[in-house]
């Protein structure tokens, strides 16, 4: 049985927990809450009541009485370098949603802290599970679109209700807004690396008013051919489609949007069942940390897939200085 010790903000949490009981091999062994989380200041709930698992104050008091086999932080690694560094101290293995910082700085020290144990992070985003996203991946190639010329992705969300887009869980609204976008951003980062070409240069723009924070990054892949992410998120009525994801070429396009989402595939006749929790695109990806966790070997990366991380720390330079940024042969 593997023992996880899941840290975040208690609905991330409550969403994690939920697909490992799903998992008969695997164990929520304790909890450790964000520092601002807690009650449900409307009701006076405890949002993980039905959680059977313990709470401690702080995680190297979870790893020291329950002998974990994995740290769980549940959400992105921003403002969590303490918590990264505090299981890869302990020799755990612990997985996050990217962006692992958006800090150079501690980003290197955590991949040196990893490459002196025999911990490691686990740094992927679960859209790479997403079934969907899977499918246009495979198009791309087996040739459907030919040469990539443009890769759009455009997505939003309202503040309190992310739902299905799991972008947005786990992302803390009160940081700065720039950082805020980054961390939404860095999914969609994760994705086009993982199904193109290492990016090359990337320029975003960032604004931000009463009630939303909006995005607009446009990469450069190295091999040619560029992609434009946009985000936003704070709208009470988000104006749909909520997602909208288009890979053109000059042989063709695929696309998909939040009708296709929502209800998983098709099989080209009839949509097909949503996927039941432990197997949607999260519940995958915990299952790909378990399954690495029950590996008796070291994982073959000490960081596994920095990408994301890279194009968002410059992402964030870019917002800062409103210039474009080239990222180094070292960064990607």
């Amino acid at each position: 049985m593997r023992r996880i010790v899941l840290v975040g903000r208690n609905g991330s949490i409550r969403a994690h927990a939920e697909r490992y009981a799903r998992f008969e091999d695997t164990t929520v062994a304790g909890v450790v809450l964000d520092s601002d989380s807690g009650t449900d200041s409307d009701s006076g709930t405890d949002p993980l009541d039905g959680i059977d698992a313990p709470r401690y104050d702080s995680l190297a008091t979870a790893l020291d009485t329950v002998g974990a086999h994995g740290v769980d932080t549940c959400g992105s690694g921003v403002g969590r370098t303490d918590t990264i560094d505090t299981a890869l101290s302990a020799d755990v293995p612990v997985r996050c949603d990217p962006p692992l910082s958006l800090d150079d700085a501690a980003t290197e020290r955590l991949v040196s802290r990893a490459s002196t144990g025999t911990g490691w992070v686990l740094v992927r985003s679960p859209h790479r599970f997403s079934r969907l996203y899977d499918r246009l991946r495979a198009g791309v190639e087996t040739g459907s679109i030919g040469t990539i010329g443009v890769a759009r992705i455009k997505r939003t969300a309202p503040f309190d209700g992310p739902g299905w887009n799991v972008s947005y869980a786990g992302v803390q609204r009160e940081n700065p807004v720039e950082d805020v976008l980054c961390e939404v951003l860095a999914h969609d980062f994760d994705v086009l690396e993982w199904t193109f070409d290492a990016v090359e240069r990337v320029f975003v723009r960032t604004r931000s008013g009463e009630g939303y924070a909006h995005g607009h990054a446009l990469l450069t892949f190295r091999g040619g051919g560029r992609a434009t992410v946009e985000t936003t998120w704070g709208r009470d009525d988000a104006p749909a489609p909520r997602l909208h994801v288009e890979y053109s070429g000059n042989h063709g396009r695929l696309d998909f949007h939040e009708r296709d989402a929502a209800t998983a595939l098709s099989d080209g006749r009839r949509c097909l069942t949503v996927d039941p929790i432990e197997d949607d695109c999260r519940g995958r990806s915990l299952r790909a940390f378990v399954d690495s966790v029950r590996g008796e070997k070291r994982h073959p990366e000490t960081v596994s897939d920095r990408a994301a991380t890279r194009i968002a720390i410059a992402t964030r330079r870019s917002a800062d200085c409103g210039k474009p940024i080239t990222l180094t042969g070292d960064d990607t």
